[in-house]
């Protein structure tokens, strides 16, 4: 027994120093092994086309810096056992063209952390990340989410995540709220945080469903002006924690005073722009909506016409130029009429119609719409009724009403703003009208163009 003692121990001896360099490369090589294939699994996509990031990678990587930073126990258990990270959004500001944008440019900065966007609720064209209003409904009912989710991840942005797997894994608890400050400072304030780009907030003054209805760690007041850099707000503003929460989020446009200051272009080259890319991704049922109208309603040939008075009284702050605007619009209309089938119908669409758009800015001219209606009476106008179909949202009725639009003949618009500039992209592209030559009439009163 002796022997054989003697024989084994001088494997492990410092003089056998071949077989020791031996063991360790072998060791090496199967670490690097593990590395490369959990590296690889770092994304994966089910087949119902949702997109869970997997951040295994960094975690071997990192480990000892990331527990370093957590903020308790329990938030390092919950992100190890469910590998996400998370952007949840809970106003995104504006309406449907420019909310559906700045949802796309969260998903866009989420990209880089390998976060998800929880899925947000919409109502009246607006999009929401809590039901803090009656109505309120899923992201279904304006566009196809499955496909939508396909495509973001195709295209490389962050995926989208439904609100019970959002529940699942922060668990009513937010590791970071983060409240921008979209207001331009003074440089005059006394106040030694107005030198800071970011800084942790007093939360106490809020109320809001934020602070009700979730358990935040911590709140960080951010700057909207003082912080370019995606990589400082993922390290420094929200230290890649799993669970992140925004009080509002209008989208990132560089010396936009209004927006975010982010650089999203690296992050993601082709990225999903709404008047370019969303319509695909319209919801079917509201499609059918639109082709049912115009079998009934309309017919194959019809002239569409669309205006968009919210951008005219913001323009000129009075209804007497909606009024001119508007008379301008059915003299022209008139003028080039000769050059159209006279028998076609006219389909109408203006923001003033009950349920046009939810901006305060329109409410003069809803206000004025009878008197509004008889200006655009020789037109002989066909207007969708959306209680025919049960409709209620007002967004639902902006996406069929653009459908039937696009669908025209010719098309006249008056008013201008990002809606109305979807509407028109869709319908040369559509048509396949020249871009230098589309626009056959026009006025500086309006912006009314005219596509015959």
């Amino acid at each position: 027994m002796q022997n054989i003692n003697q024989k084994v121990l001088p494997l492990w001896m410092p003089f056998n120093k071949s077989l020791r360099k031996a063991f360790v490369l072998f060791c090496g090589i199967t670490i690097l092994a593990m590395g490369a294939f959990y590296l690889r699994r770092a994304t994966n996509t089910d087949d119902r086309g949702r997109t869970d990031i997997d951040d295994r990678s960094y975690l071997w990587q990192n480990a000892t810096n990331r527990l370093n930073n957590l903020s308790s126990k329990v938030t390092v258990e919950g992100m190890q056992s469910s590998g996400k990270k998370i952007f949840i959004a809970f106003n995104y500001w504006e309406q449907l063209t420019m909310g559906t944008n700045n949802f796309f440019d969260l998903t866009a900065l989420a990209a880089y952390g390998g976060r998800q966007v929880v899925v947000p609720l919409v109502n009246d064209s607006k999009f929401h990340g809590l039901p803090t209003a009656k109505g309120m409904q899923t992201l279904e009912l304006y566009y196809n989410v499955s496909a939508l989710n396909l495509t973001l991840h195709s295209r490389g942005h962050g995926t989208l995540m439904s609100w019970k797997e959002f529940q699942d894994v922060c668990q009513g608890k937010l590791d970071v709220l983060v409240r921008i400050d979209y207001t331009k400072l003074k440089k005059s304030t006394a106040d030694s945080q107005a030198t800071r780009p970011f800084f942790p907030c007093n939360d106490s003054g809020h109320t809001d469903a934020i602070s009700t209805d979730f358990k935040v760690q911590r709140t960080v007041c951010m700057k909207v002006f003082a912080l370019n850099s995606v990589e400082k707000f993922e390290n420094e503003v929200v230290k890649r924690l799993p669970c992140v929460g925004l009080d509002q989020w209008r989208g990132s446009k560089y010396k936009n005073r209004f927006r975010a200051q982010f650089n999203l272009t690296p992050l993601v080259t082709n990225r999903l722009n709404s008047l370019r890319d969303a319509a695909v991704f319209f919801s079917s049922k509201l499609l059918h909506v639109a082709q049912d109208f115009i079998a009934k309603n309309l017919g194959p040939l019809f002239v569409s016409v669309h205006v968009r008075a919210e951008r005219i009284l913001s323009s000129f702050k009075n209804i007497t130029a909606v009024v001119k605007c508007l008379s301008n619009l059915v003299t022209q209309f008139q003028k080039h009429r000769k050059d159209m089938n006279s028998g076609m119908p006219v389909f109408l669409a203006a923001d003033f119609a009950d349920y046009g758009s939810s901006s305060k800015q329109v409410k003069p001219a809803r206000e004025n719409a009878e008197l509004l209606m008889k200006i655009l009476a020789p037109l002989k106008p066909v207007i969708f009724q959306p209680s025919v179909y049960n409709l209620t949202d007002r967004g639902a009725v902006a996406i069929v009403e653009m459908n039937i639009l696009v669908s025209g003949k010719h098309l006249s618009v008056a008013g201008g703003g990002k809606f109305q500039a979807w509407i028109i992209n869709q319908f040369v592209n559509k048509n396949n009208i020249d871009q230098r030559s589309r626009a056959n009439c026009r006025s500086k009163t309006c912006n009314y163009f005219c596509y015959l």
